[in-house]
């Protein structure tokens, strides 16, 4: 509300007192007091607010009931020159008005109230404004972030075939070389056993280029993976949730267990998608001595459709073949907790 607006409730409220109360209520009285505490609006001058406190004191010294309408004039003072407008009501005290006195500090208690219910509002739309101005900033960062990580996936695919162009050449070029030129050597040799042993020879060097390439192969499914990469991926796509991965994994696991630990993190996050009313979810991957411990919980209801679904007994097949146990229970949301015995998990114990 503008101070215009309060000043004319002010003086309404103050007009109506003086009318009921004052048993020599003149219009003149109202009249002139209406254009003194007024005219600082209609004349925006320097020294027009003292003028006017000039002009309404000459008032009050030549009548009493100009004494009524001098809260309005404390309330202009304060609003400019802050607590000095207390003072404008001593002559008010010493009148001994003590109900004009009440209704006094109750106008300035508004005021003040006003004030600071403005300025409230004030910050609030501030605020807004940054907030609407963050979130589009935040948009902006977003889409480039995206940008970049497609250009990161982009190249890493790229590295990944030059990888494998360049483990295929170590593992096939010296051996399949090799072997080139030991069959042209073939066609010069008469002796039998002399061909007998470049046979052997040959089939040597061809075992052992094979065994490269399972190696590589056997190399490549096992690193093409990055598990905590992919399921940061995941968790990404699950735009509306506040979301958190604790990833503690040191062992290296095989492309299959890589394929069957992202298979149950999907079926989790599909099932909060689908049946919970969740807004936030941990996953949490964590090795321990002797097994390895996957954990996704929500802040969600319970879902008795998880429960009885085709989606949970899949989960259990997949970690039953690790010999590991799957369950799910409500703690403050709903629980998937699953531990299973790794390939590296056991090769480490057994040996240990």
């Amino acid at each position: 509300m503008s101070n215009i607006y309060v000043k004319i409730m002010i003086f309404t409220v103050l007009s109506v007192f003086y009318l009921l109360t004052s048993e020599e209520a003149h219009i003149t009285v109202i009249l002139l007091s209406f254009i003194t505490a007024f005219s600082t609006d209609a004349i925006r001058k320097k020294y027009m607010l003292f003028t006017a406190a000039v002009i309404f004191a000459v008032l009050l010294f030549m009548d009493i009931n100009y004494l009524y309408f001098l809260p309005v004039i404390s309330h202009i003072i304060f609003m400019e020159y802050g607590m000095y407008g207390i003072m404008v009501l001593i002559p008010i005290v010493l009148f001994q008005e003590w109900v004009l006195l009440f209704l006094s500090i109750f106008i300035f208690y508004t005021t003040v109230l006003s004030e600071k219910l403005s300025e409230a509002k004030q910050l609030n739309r501030k605020m807004r404004d940054q907030l609407t101005e963050d979130n589009m900033r935040l948009k902006a960062q977003r889409n480039e972030l995206m940008k970049t990580h497609e250009k990161d996936i982009y190249m890493a695919g790229l590295n990944e075939r030059n990888r494998i162009a360049r483990d295929m050449h170590d593992a096939l070029g010296h051996s399949l070389s090799s072997s080139i030129l030991l069959i042209e050597s073939l066609q010069y040799v008469k002796d039998e056993e002399t061909l007998h042993h470049s046979l052997k020879q040959l089939q040597d060097r061809l075992k052992i280029g094979m065994e490269d390439v399972r190696h590589s192969i056997h190399n490549l499914y096992d690193t093409s993976i990055d598990l905590e990469a992919r399921i940061e991926s995941y968790l990404v796509e699950m735009e509306n949730y506040s979301k958190e991965l604790i990833y503690d994994v040191n062992i290296t696991l095989t492309h299959e267990e890589k394929i069957d630990m992202l298979s149950l993190v999907r079926e989790a996050l599909t099932n909060i998608r689908k049946h919970s009313n969740a807004s936030a979810f941990t996953v949490i991957i964590k090795e321990h001595p002797k097994f390895l411990a996957l954990t996704i919980k929500d802040n969600g209801n319970p879902v008795k459709e998880f429960n009885k679904g085709m989606g949970l007994q899949s989960m259990k097949e997949t970690v039953q073949k690790y010999g590991g146990v799957l369950n799910t229970f409500n703690d403050d949301g709903f629980i998937v907790h699953a531990i299973f015995y790794m390939e590296g998990l056991r090769n480490e114990n057994s040996n240990s």
